[in-house]
């Protein structure tokens, strides 16, 4: 339980659970209620998915704003882009 005691993780899994819009509290009791566990690992995954695109995005953003990383005359030309793409591809491939 991630070194927390157990009122800790109860008081934030109540937490959180009450700031769930009401329909997906409402699906979640039902998913719960179903045994139907498929459903919730793939929802869990989606979520999870999408917490990590969100992430990515914050992440993206602040490192935008500190203008650290190039300028205009730093622009990779799309060909260069298309050959760093084709460089990691084969590079995942032979890793598999």
């Amino acid at each position: 339980m991630e070194n927390r005691s157990v009122s800790n993780a109860v008081s934030s899994a109540i937490t959180v659970f009450v700031g769930l819009p009401k329909g997906v509290r409402d699906f979640l009791l039902e998913l719960n209620a179903e045994n139907d566990e498929d459903t919730i690992v793939r929802l869990g995954r989606e979520m999870m998915a999408a917490a990590a695109r969100l992430r990515l995005e914050k992440a993206t953003d602040a490192l935008a704003s500190e203008h650290r990383f190039g300028g205009p005359d730093d622009a990779s030309s799309e060909i260069d882009i298309m050959e760093e793409a084709t460089v990691l591809a084969r590079a995942a491939t032979h890793r598999t």
